[in-house]
């Protein structure tokens, strides 16, 4: 047992009083965790209080602090003029110890006397550099006129724990997937010189909460169109799959992947050639991009309303993501008029004509390697749903286009005429526009 003693002093009517202070795959992912607060034997702390030799009790010197009768003194001696003494620091609190299973021998933790309550204490005061980030759930980062300047803010690693949703940088939350705002969390079991095994993709709905994205984990998220995710590792999956997002660290924070191609989340797509799409429909239509790298899933909304006009994401081919050293285009997955976005942008459940059985696909890239040309195309989803057919008919449009597509009842046609049910694709000049148009007719 530990004794503290404390000494009070008066003077005319004042004393002062000074205690001496001394945590496209769908299976799921479970891990568990243990952890202990260590304490090093069974220790009491007391307190005694003496005034002017006899002991007092601490409801007495409460009631006198509370009363201003005792005011903190600099050392508990009699003095009628002495400065109030500053706030004392706060016990030491015990810290955590994780348990991994294995026995440990942590340091024990110091006791600290207790702390009398002060009057008037001081605020706690945010750092300089600290900024309070936006809600996720209510951020929106582009601008009216489609302009994104928070997509351009370099990321901040180890800033954002990973159970939070990194809102403020051009990322947007995405409250459908049921993952916290991310887009798609992927949990590698081991990684050695081939690359990442035994990935594993965290199912739809298995943590609003976000707390899915845990150490070790790469946490994707959807980036507005026409801006591209710019997060992702050097290495890749074993077997060929494509792995992106912030990877959470053994801390429990984000940062950038060791592969990411800047120190931004998002980067714009190629200014070399624009790829737009217009709608002329009655209701809206949902485009849903692909996570990818990443998941692979379609759950990057992009709704087109009527009457509105916007561009796609559209990556350079030697710039962006290679997959088995070979570049990649960005791809959307087209659905019916009429399906709402949450709907439309999740993976579905094998049935029906939305999410991955949307019935078309558009794919759009810039090949800055060999013909310096953009090429856009419309495919039939195939094999997932072969007959699918939208309610729908799109034009492909534009200054430069060369064998410019259009689609109308489940048959593709480009400046050959004819018809096929597989698909086609159209070329686009240097600094030219391919604008895509949706109309009933």
């Amino acid at each position: 047992m530990k004794y503290f003693s404390v000494i009070l002093a008066t003077a005319a009517a004042t004393a002062l009083a000074k205690p001496h202070g001394h945590a496209h795959r769908h299976a799921a992912v479970v891990k568990r965790a243990a952890t202990a607060v260590y304490v090093p034997g069974p220790v009491e702390t007391v307190v005694i209080y003496e005034l002017n030799g006899h002991s007092i009790s601490e409801e007495d010197v409460r009631n006198g602090i509370s009363n201003g009768t005792f005011t903190w003194g600099e050392d508990g001696t009699l003095s009628s003029s002495a400065a109030v003494a500053p706030t004392p620091a706060p016990p030491a609190k015990p810290q955590p110890v994780e348990i991994n299973n294995v026995a440990q021998d942590p340091e024990p933790v110091e006791q600290s006397e207790p702390e009398l309550p002060v009057s008037n204490p001081k605020p706690t005061e945010q750092p300089a550099d600290y900024n309070e980030a936006p809600d996720p759930t209510s951020y929106h980062p582009v601008g009216d006129d489609g302009s994104c300047p928070d997509c351009d803010k370099e990321f901040p690693n180890r800033k954002f724990k990973c159970s939070e949703f990194p809102a403020g940088y051009g990322a947007f939350h995405l409250g459908h997937e049921g993952l916290g705002g991310w887009s798609g969390i992927q949990a590698p079991a081991k990684r050695d010189v081939a690359g990442y095994h035994d990935i594993m993709t965290v199912p739809t709905g298995s943590c609003p909460g976000g707390e899915c994205c845990s150490k070790g984990r790469f946490c994707s998220y959807a980036c507005p169109n026409p801006y591209l995710k710019m997060s992702f590792p050097k290495m890749q999956g074993a077997k060929k799959e494509s792995v992106g997002g912030l990877f959470c660290n053994q801390d429990g924070m984000l940062e950038m992947a060791d592969g990411s191609l800047s120190k931004t989340l998002c980067g714009r797509g190629s200014s070399r050639v624009k790829v737009k799409v217009q709608s002329k429909l009655t209701k809206p239509v949902s485009l849903c991009r692909t996570d990818y790298p990443g998941t692979e899933s379609e759950t990057l909304p992009l709704t087109i309303n009527p009457g509105e006009t916007k561009e796609l994401a559209n990556p350079d081919q030697k710039s962006y993501y290679f997959w088995d050293n070979k570049p990649t285009s960005a791809q959307y997955y087209v659905n019916n008029q009429g399906v709402s976005e949450a709907q439309a942008c999740t993976w579905g459940n094998g049935q029906g004509d939305t999410g991955n059985r949307a019935p078309v696909n558009i794919g759009t890239s810039f090949d800055d390697i060999i013909s310096n040309m953009g090429y856009t195309g419309l495919l039939q989803n195939k094999p997932t749903n072969p007959d699918a057919k939208l309610n729908f008919v799109i034009r492909f449009t534009g200054d430069g286009v060369s064998n410019p597509c259009s689609y109308r009842n489940g048959q593709y046609y480009n400046s050959n005429g004819g018809g096929n049910p597989d698909g086609c694709t159209a070329s686009v000049a240097e600094g030219k526009t391919l604008t895509i148009v949706f109309s009933d007719n």
